[in-house]
């Protein structure tokens, strides 16, 4: 008897022990999400992107005048302040997906997007190691 008491008690610590990390690992992924934008005229490009130390993924959305939108997920790696992957969208009226390499940089609470020389190895485009440039940026995303 004294035995099952014992043992509902474990079960039941078990079971808040488990409902409270999961709320933890839960308030840690929002606290990694951030939205930026960057407006160009009529033009408009909005990213949400989720950070973990070594790893990054989200939304790039774009939109325009004439109901043009433009939406996909970006992915990859993070080493440090640069975060380094692929935009994996589908062109305005397009039908077949298109895959581009990504590069953003963190500077100021802003994101610089980055280019360079653009190559692709499997089918996976990618820019060539130390040519990714930010000195002239293609865009400049602020926090929305």
């Amino acid at each position: 008897m004294m035995g099952s008491k014992y043992l509902s008690i474990l079960l039941y610590s078990l079971i808040v022990l488990l409902f409270q990390n999961g709320c933890t690992n839960k308030q840690e992924v929002q606290n990694n999400e951030k939205q930026y934008i960057f407006i160009d005229g009529r033009d408009t490009t909005r990213i949400r992107i989720t950070t973990y130390p070594t790893r990054f993924h989200g939304e790039m959305t774009s939109s325009g005048p004439g109901g043009f939108f433009v939406s996909g997920e970006i992915q990859g790696n993070a080493k440090g302040d640069t975060l380094v992957g692929d935009y994996n969208y589908r062109p305005y009226k397009w039908r077949e997906k298109k895959r581009v390499p990504f590069a953003i940089l963190l500077k100021d609470g802003k994101y610089l997007e980055g280019k360079g020389k653009q190559l692709i190895y499997m089918g996976i485009p990618y820019f060539v190691e130390g040519t990714i440039s930010f000195d002239d940026p293609e865009r400049v995303f602020v926090p929305e």
